[in-house]
């Protein structure tokens, strides 16, 4: 069925901005070329977009094209109107030039986003600054003190810049549109911490070779990504993947199963988490030598294996021993994966995996059937239900479903 969209259209991504207002606030930066990419994305997670610019903005970008990315007329000028009357749930300055940062600072209200964003900030409504200029300007002492005077307002943030040739650059538009809904979510997820291990881990044999298993880490960065934009605090105890992990949550990098281990339990140890998943395809066998020299290829190569911990188990060991820092009453998601099972046989061993796991939730899946987005998995969790599942999207919606009610 052919979809009748027209050219003002967006493909929606997520809902978290659902009847959420953004003002766009454009000032005079080469940045502001980027701002049409911005409110569309903000439209993909369903916010309402309204754009003002500056008269230095319009030097860069017209108001008919974001006027084109908006679906909204853009605000050049004030006027009776009363257009400063901020009616938003969130200001956003993207870019934020040097001039307009200081005049915000000082109190200044003399062009149409200067005086919206005093408005808003006697509303203290949010408003987020995106820098976009040079270093020599983003070093001025005067701007650092400025910078010092908003950052200590509770209802300013500021969204890291991209550091590239000297510059201050606009970040992608999916950090800025991500930062946003982590500020203005107020679901059950807010301010709830949750550990994530993902990807692959690997066993070295010598200083050249390594065994490894087929994990790219997708499924725990897109699951990282949908808990930040629903408010939660996620870190990711991250392998060597092949997707890259975000820049607005922490993330560990790890190689081996023992730097994951011990990773997990240091966080486990000294943070209060409240849950923790357990996506990761740690090896269950590394090499028990790994040589110091490159093996000759002219000989047979042979490697013995060692099993490794089981991390979850690990952490049980930690948290029953703990003090009272100490992540106590963690709610932990195990994953299992298999290989050509039946449905049967995999909610057997999903049973199993509860008990040996002691984990609330399982998530069974059969490398077999798995195959880019199309992820067949069965969840599992100790009230005895289950749960079919297709897609990495439905595993991931599903398991935000099981913290949003527990956590």
């Amino acid at each position: 069925m052919k979809l009748n969209k027209s050219d003002h259209s967006v493909d929606l991504k997520f809902k978290t901005l659902k009847d959420r207002k953004i003002v766009l606030c454009v000032t005079g930066s080469i940045a502001a070329v980027e701002t049409v990419k911005l409110a569309r994305e903000l439209r993909r997670y369903q916010a309402s977009v309204q754009a003002i610019l500056t008269a230095s903005a319009e030097k860069f970008i017209t108001p008919l094209a974001l006027e084109w990315a908006t679906q909204q007329k853009v605000i050049t000028q004030l006027s009776s109107q009363a257009e400063h009357i901020v009616d938003a749930d969130l200001v956003l300055v993207a870019p934020a030039t040097l001039n307009t940062l200081n005049k915000v600072a000082l109190g200044f209200a003399d062009n149409p986003v200067t005086t919206t964003l005093a408005s808003a900030w006697g509303q203290k409504l949010p408003i987020v600054f995106v820098p976009a200029m040079h270093d020599s300007l983003a070093h001025n002492p005067v701007l650092e003190k400025n910078r010092i005077l908003l950052k200590n307002e509770k209802t300013f943030y500021f969204i890291e810049p991209k550091h590239e040739e000297n510059k201050e650059k606009f970040p992608d538009a999916e950090v800025i549109v991500s930062e946003v809904s982590h500020i203005l979510s107020q679901g059950p997820l807010k301010h709830k911490k949750v550990l994530i291990t993902a990807g692959p881990t690997r066993g070295p044999i010598d200083p050249v070779r390594y065994i490894s298993n087929f994990s790219t880490g997708e499924l725990g960065v897109r699951l990282a990504h949908e808990l930040y934009i629903r408010g939660a605090e996620p870190t990711l105890v991250y392998g060597p993947g092949s997707v890259l992990p975000h820049s607005f949550y922490p993330v560990i990098s790890v190689i081996t199963p023992q730097e994951m281990l011990e990773a997990v339990l240091s966080q486990l140890q000294y943070q209060k988490y409240h849950a923790a998943i357990f996506s990761a395809a740690v090896l269950d066998h590394v090499p028990t030598q790994v040589h110091d020299v490159k093996l000759s290829s002219t000989q047979n190569l042979e490697v013995q294996f060692t099993p490794t911990p089981k991390i979850i188990r690990e952490v049980d060991q930690v948290t029953r021993h703990s003090c009272e820092n100490i992540s106590k009453g963690l709610f932990k998601i195990g994953f299992k994966l298999e290989w050509k099972k039946s449905e049967e046989e995999l909610a057997q061993l999903g049973m199993n995996a509860l008990d040996s796991m002691n984990v609330e939730c399982v998530v069974m899946n059969d490398l077999f059937k798995i195959k880019e987005e199309v992820h067949p998995a069965l969840l599992l969790d100790r009230r005895g239900t289950s749960q079919k599942l297709h897609t990495k999207k439905e595993i991931i919606e599903a398991l935000i479903q099981k913290l949003e009610n527990v956590v």
